[in-house]
């Protein structure tokens, strides 16, 4: 599953939003995994992910909330 920041941009724009803040993060793998194992790697693996921020007025909220997940 991909992330398209453009279609973000284009569906806030649309809506009259007009800023964001984008920032590249990245979580431990190690969260998605059952303890199946204490005695594994305690070093956990670390996935790429896209963090978007966006402040909107309560009646955007929902629009924003559509725009955001209909990006993946």
């Amino acid at each position: 599953m991909t992330f398209n920041l453009d279609r973000v941009k284009e569906g806030l724009a649309r809506l009259g939003v007009g800023g964001m803040t984008v920032s590249e993060v990245q979580r431990a793998r190690s969260a998605d995994r059952p303890d199946s194992s204490v005695a594994t790697s305690s070093t956990p693996d670390f996935l790429p992910r896209v963090e978007v921020r966006v402040v909107v007025p309560d009646h955007l909220s929902d629009r924003t909330a559509e725009i955001l997940r209909s990006a993946t």
